[in-house]
């Protein structure tokens, strides 16, 4: 049996929805246009061109959901990529995030993953300042061209402005797959949260107008889209949720 359990909560006084479910109930899907018209309970996938042209993995059962889905940026970036793995040894299913260019960079088990989603990382295992983070983005995953990710002057980065952004991470305190959804917040305070919320990996997924969430709350299904206001944007991957029961 598996579980997911859907909440509302606030950070830095804005609207934030989590989805925290046990992995098993996890997929990587392509889905035909918005996560709120796909069918299916979860949040939005990884960055995109078009709807068969992905620029960061999207990869399920060690097999792309579409065009270009075994890379991030085309094999042409580093990119903080989360992944769920199952060790032949023990059988149990292992979570990690890698910055890698493709599929195949992953330093463990390169063949044996369940599901992976590429984005940012988000380094929330990394005791590092605030300029410190956005300096990785920038040097380590070259976010700069990436809409409101990175701020920078000279040599000095801050934080950009605020804006719907989407997150995956898993928590070691309570064995959950955490999918989160951020009304308007920032890189860094994303990554404030995920540490809050015991996770130990996290990676930033798009935002901005594909910020999407699908859940249901006791017999109800509700949908949290922060812009869309502005019409809801076709994302065409999605990191879905389907548990045997919703608590």
């Amino acid at each position: 049996m598996t579980t997911a359990k859907y909440s509302k909560t606030t950070h830095n006084g804005r609207d934030v929805r989590v989805i925290e479910a046990d992995s098993e109930a996890i997929s990587v899907v392509k889905i035909d246009n918005t996560v709120t018209a796909s069918g299916n309970y979860g949040v939005n996938g990884t960055f995109f061109s078009s709807s068969n042209d992905f620029l960061g993995i999207a990869v399920n059962n060690d097999t792309a959901i579409g065009g270009n889905a075994r890379f991030n940026a085309y094999g042409n970036k580093q990119r903080g990529t989360f992944y769920c793995y199952r060790d032949l040894r023990s059988g149990n299913r292992v979570h990690d995030v890698a910055n890698v260019r493709k599929v195949e960079d992953f330093p463990l088990s390169p063949n044996m993953k369940l599901y992976a989603i590429g984005g940012l990382n988000l380094y929330v295992n990394e005791n590092i300042i605030e300029q410190e983070f956005y300096r990785r983005l920038d040097v380590n995953e070259e976010a700069s061209g990436i809409n409101n990710v990175i701020k920078k002057s000279g040599s000095t980065y801050s934080s950009p402005g605020l804006r719907a952004r989407t997150a995956i991470g898993y928590s070691y305190t309570t064995g959950k797959v955490v999918l989160v959804v951020f009304q308007s917040e920032t890189p860094w305070g994303m990554r404030q949260f995920m540490k809050d919320k015991g996770c130990a990996m996290a990676v930033y997924l798009d935002g901005g107008g594909s910020s999407q969430m699908r859940y249901k709350s006791g017999q109800t299904t509700g949908t949290f889209v922060p812009e869309s206001a502005s019409g809801i944007r076709e994302v065409f991957s999605m990191v879905k949720v389907n548990p045997t029961a919703w608590q």
